[in-house]
């Protein structure tokens, strides 16, 4: 099941990107950047929070492991971003090259 669901969200983050191309990328990553500041502000209120302190600290955990992978995934994310924008610069030079064309 797990298998499906997630072959199945592959399969659609695929074809948005296809589909709607930039803009799709842009709310990615404005999404991505808000979920990040979301999950630094739940470890900053979940250490706030004494009354059971295995539970906070277990909470504190597991978004910090949340926290990291949205890092990661931001990092691919400008990876991306950074390979397109040197295909395209490759592409200029390439045809600047050519003045006969």
């Amino acid at each position: 099941m797990l298998s499906f669901i997630t072959s199945g969200a592959y399969e659609l983050d695929k074809w948005l990107k296809e589909h709607f191309g930039r803009p799709y990328t842009i709310l990615l990553g404005a999404s991505l950047i808000l979920g990040i500041l979301a999950a630094g502000r739940n470890i900053e209120h979940n250490f706030g929070s004494t009354t059971d302190v295995a539970g906070s600290l277990f909470s504190v955990a597991v978004q910090i492991v949340l926290l990291i992978n949205q890092l990661g995934q931001l990092h691919e994310y400008r990876q991306v971003i950074r390979g397109r924008r040197e295909a395209r610069k490759a592409r200029k030079a390439e045809r600047k090259a050519r003045p006969g064309e």
